[in-house]
């Protein structure tokens, strides 16, 4: 009977003590939960000896296991947890994905494992005959990590993620996709870890790597194949931003965005002669609205070439009149708007428009600028995209995603240069219209998991008039963990 006494005694001290757990944060509860834990054993292990009833002895395992618990606190944001002696909270999260691709027209997979509409193969070419190819791949699963910890200045966040999708393909190879990616493929399929995003946030500044502040990645309309729709950006790099919150007026962000646009020499390549004196500069303005969100953008960044450029391919510094030595710059400028708009139900309409001179790099995907040796001038290409999406959600396990990506390129110098130096057909030759198509559904046989089935259409055609198409359709099985 004595022994009961102790038990309750112990238990209801317990009880008491455990409501207000999850919340705290200092050593010394910490400390106390332990001798609490310590006395429970020694209590369980008095029972034992003294043939206390299995039933008494349950009870107070049950309580140790709760108590046990509640020695990981709850941390500050979503799915984290306290680390022990201090206000930091740290959430892990992740992603195991499997992605089978059966090429149902052309293969395209010599430049890319997912969509590369841009240079996808030419009518009349090897690979737009090649029919057929399946392959599969867990390169694009990933792993993060978060921290947050409270300051007078408000929370102080940080993120840190990466994914395997290092390419270890180093060119083109006579043979259709590198040797270096064949032979990953047969031994290990071993893909390098990269980063992705590096950064640390307060309530009004970025520093550090993530998606450009030119993206809108909400409105981004979801597809499974990685790459996502042409006619858009798509782009991560380091930054320093600041976003003034308002709750009439909607968000301002101004950032300084790494500054590594190039410009093509006569023969099509990059130019090892790029240079850039000053960030990227981006301009934003987002705000939600009853029926949706809308977000306008600018960008303004430099193309700059100081060096020596080859005028010819292969060309031989050594020879009269097959170099250029360059010093030149010229401003290109981007536009983009972009928003959500919500139909019936949990059902909504996502659309992007992007385009600019001399956009480059912040879209997907143009070169963006190329030297004129004839004028000794950048030219600097001009064009427009479009994104359209659709979600349907015909359950809470099941959707399916309707989206088409178009891109547009105009004259101006820059075509005239290009269809001057031959560069307005081929393979990597300049485009004149690219467009693409997905269809496709997601369902979620438990909450952590997508088993998803996409087709994919897509469309070239070149300065020159050459076309091409191909299709293909894309399996995805993904464990979410956070």
């Amino acid at each position: 009977m004595k022994v009961k006494k102790i038990v309750v005694a112990l238990l209801a001290a317990g009880i008491g003590a455990g409501a207000p757990l999850v919340h705290a944060a200092d050593a010394d509860r910490i400390a106390q939960l332990e001798k609490q834990l310590k006395l429970m054993q020694a209590q369980l292990d008095e029972m034992k000896k003294n043939s206390v009833s299995a039933s008494e002895v349950s009870e107070l395992r049950d309580q140790m296991s709760a108590q046990t618990k509640e020695n990981v606190v709850v941390g500050d944001i979503p799915n984290s947890f306290r680390v022990p002696g201090s206000d930091v909270s740290v959430r892990l999260y992740g992603v195991a994905e499997l992605n089978m691709v059966h090429e149902t027209k052309g293969d395209n997979s010599k430049n890319d494992y997912s969509t590369f509409m841009p240079y996808m193969p030419l009518n009349g070419s090897r690979e737009s005959e090649r029919k057929g190819q399946t392959y599969l791949h867990a390169r694009t699963s990933r792993i993060g990590i978060e921290g947050a910890t409270p300051s007078p200045f408000g929370m102080i966040m940080a993120k840190v993620e990466g994914d395997f999708n290092n390419d270890p393909r180093t060119g083109n190879s006579a043979v259709y996709g590198s040797l270096d990616n064949i032979y990953t493929q047969q031994a290990t399929n071993s893909y390098g870890f990269r980063l992705r995003h590096a950064y640390v946030q307060t309530p009004n500044w970025l520093f550090g790597q993530t998606w450009s502040t030119f993206m809108d990645i909400d409105n981004t309309p979801e597809t499974i194949d990685f790459n996502g729709p042409i006619g858009s950006t798509f782009i991560r790099q380091p930054q320093i931003r600041y976003t003034y919150v308002t709750p009439q007026y909607g968000n301002f962000a101004v950032a300084l965005e790494n500054s590594v646009s190039y410009v093509l020499d006569p023969t099509g390549s990059a130019s090892a002669a790029g240079f850039s004196k000053v960030p990227d500069l981006v301009l934003r303005w987002d705000k939600p609205f009853t029926w949706g969100s809308l977000s306008l953008r600018g960008i303004s960044h430099e193309h700059r070439v100081n060096g020596t450029l080859c005028l010819v391919s292969n060309c031989d510094s050594n020879v009269p009149g097959e170099t250029a030595n360059v010093n030149g710059s010229k401003r290109g400028y981007g536009l983009a708007a972009s928003g959500q708009i919500k139909t019936w139900g949990d059902d909504f309409i996502s659309w992007i428009v992007t385009g600019g001179e001399g956009i480059g790099r912040y879209f997907n995907y143009i070169e963006g600028a190329g030297y004129n040796a004839a004028s000794n001038s950048i030219e600097m290409e001009r064009a427009m995209g479009v994104v359209l999406g659709y979600q349907r959600k015909f359950s809470d396990t099941f959707r399916m995603n309707f989206v088409y990506g178009h891109q547009r390129n105009f004259d101006n110098g820059y075509t005239d240069w290009a269809r001057a130096n031959r560069l307005d057909s081929g393979r990597y030759g300049v485009n004149r219209n690219v467009s693409q198509f997905h269809i496709g559904g997601i369902w979620n046989p438990v909450k952590v998991m997508d088993i998803g089935l996409e087709y994919i259409y897509g469309r070239r055609e070149t300065l020159a008039g050459e076309h091409g198409n191909m299709s293909r359709i894309n399996f995805l099985a993904r464990y979410n963990f956070n």
